[in-house]
């Protein structure tokens, strides 16, 4: 925690500080009965915490009176406060929850520093629940950022846990396995729109105080390590639902929590998904280079699946800057991957030979390898399971849209149909842009009389204005 380094500094001067009331602050007084704490406790434990860190401070309860009337004390002294009810509730209080500083976005959602970048993940997941935020943060802006350094990841940190402080206990990763498989499993079904909320609350609130309970240095980094897939799925299902600003951020601060596990495969699989996202949302320079660094990144793990993975991304961003000699050499070297046998388990260290195949074929569509690129596709769409909604539909949506492209219209009805069969169980903003893109596509072919009948299907279909 930074604290001024002004430790002469009188209790008055602090006090005298105070911004003018605004109002009850009904935050800080919800907290200390939660923690069932007096105002006096509050005050002595600011007290002590301060001069730990080489402030004097001589708060007492009338203080934290002023407080609760609206009144607020410096933001190092805030930052105290949230300290105390921190270890009172046994869960991470942020400073924004105690109502004594100023909201600032932009400061919460995009933080490089590692040693706050669990606390900043949980705070904005309780953010992106709170009805009086969660607008605010819809309409954040995606920007193209500087990379963050990744020298952490590249030696053993001889202390992954400053942040927490490790002591022996168990680790509840078991627990944390099976919440992220479930919540994988629901994206992939259903789209991000689907208990988008229930993620961002299970991290909020359960994982706020994981990060607070007794556990091994071994057992704190499985815990990192998990809390940066869960927070990657919650960029993924929020770019999904048409967030993307939002989206950045979760992704941002999740590369933090994985480098500050020292976990190679996480780190270059978040840089793989903001590269994706910046592809998307048409930046295909910032997209490569996130993927250049992914691929840098994975060549430090052994790990056959994840470097098959970012392979495939820095392929697609290849073909996108028009490097095509450099695009057809990563597919290469991703098949190869593939080929070699891996034991690797969780949803984030599997790559089925389906998804590898549905970017090769977005790939090689770039390129102008229209046939090639349809095999790809076509095998995509066919070996999706049939439980995974989202992304069989997709991969259908994508293939009627190239054979269009290519005037073989009934054959493209046949999967356009299919992709309409599994729309109305989606909550996904990509499935909603395709369809689009489909309804666009098939106006040319109106006077076909499947084109024309799957378009009166695709009619009849919502568009939600409200996906989250």
């Amino acid at each position: 925690m930074r604290t001024s380094t002004r430790n002469s500094i009188p209790a008055a001067r602090f006090e005298g500080a105070l911004v003018p009331a605004r109002g009850r602050n009904n935050s800080l007084a919800r907290l200390l009965v939660e923690a069932g704490s007096s105002a006096a406790e509050l005050a002595r434990d600011v007290n002590r915490f301060g001069t730990a860190q080489g402030l004097h401070l001589r708060y007492d309860r009338t203080s934290v009176a002023h407080w609760i009337r609206g009144s607020r004390p410096r933001p190092v002294v805030a930052e105290l406060v949230a300290e105390s009810l921190t270890r009172r509730l046994g869960r991470v209080v942020d400073v924004m929850e105690t109502g004594l500083v100023e909201w600032s976005y932009e400061t919460m959602t995009y933080d490089g520093n590692q040693g706050d970048s669990v606390k900043g993940l949980i705070a904005l997941a309780r953010a992106d629940i709170d009805p009086r935020h969660r607008s605010a943060l819809g309409k954040l802006a995606f920007r193209q950022r500087p990379l963050l350094d990744n020298a952490p990841l590249l030696h053993e940190p001889s202390d992954v846990h400053a942040a927490w402080p490790p002591r022996s206990g168990d680790d509840h990763a078991h627990r944390l396995r099976r919440v992220v498989e479930q919540f994988v499993a629901n994206w992939f079904c259903y789209g991000g729109g689907h208990a988008r909320a229930s993620l961002a609350s299970y991290i909020g609130e359960d994982v706020g105080r994981l990060v607070v309970t007794s556990a091994s240095p071994a057992a704190r980094r499985t815990q990192l390590s998990l809390t940066a897939q869960l927070g990657y799925l919650l960029g993924n299902m929020t770019a999904d639902v048409g967030h993307p600003g939002l989206a950045q951020r979760y992704f941002q601060l999740s590369l933090s929590v994985s480098a500050q596990a020292a976990d190679h495969d996480m780190h270059a699989i978040t840089l793989r998904g903001m590269s994706l996202q910046a592809a998307r949302m048409g930046a295909p320079r910032y997209a490569a280079d996130l993927a250049d660094t992914a691929v840098n990144v994975a060549a430090l793990s052994s790990d056959a699946e994840t470097n098959a993975f970012v392979l495939a991304q820095r392929a697609y961003t290849r073909a996108l800057i028009r490097d095509g000699r450099g695009a057809y050499g990563d597919l290469r070297e991703a098949e190869r991957h593939l080929q070699r046998p891996t034991d690797s388990g969780g949803p984030f260290r599997r790559y089925p030979s389906a998804g590898l195949a549905y970017r090769k074929g977005r790939t090689l569509y770039l390129l102008g390898d229209r046939m090639p690129a349809l095999r790809a596709l076509r095998y995509a769409a066919a070996q999706r399971p049939s439980d995974e909604h989202r992304t069989r539909a997709l991969s259908q949506a994508r293939v009627a849209l190239a054979l269009m492209e290519q005037g073989h219209v009934d054959e493209a009805c046949l999967y356009g149909r299919s992709f309409a069969e599994a729309y109305p169980v989606l909550r996904s903003h990509r499935a909603t842009l395709l369809l689009q893109q489909l309804q666009g596509q098939l106006r040319q072919f109106r006077r076909s009389p499947e084109a024309a009948a799957l378009l009166t299907a695709l009619a009849t279909l919502t568009l939600p204005s409200d996906l989250d």
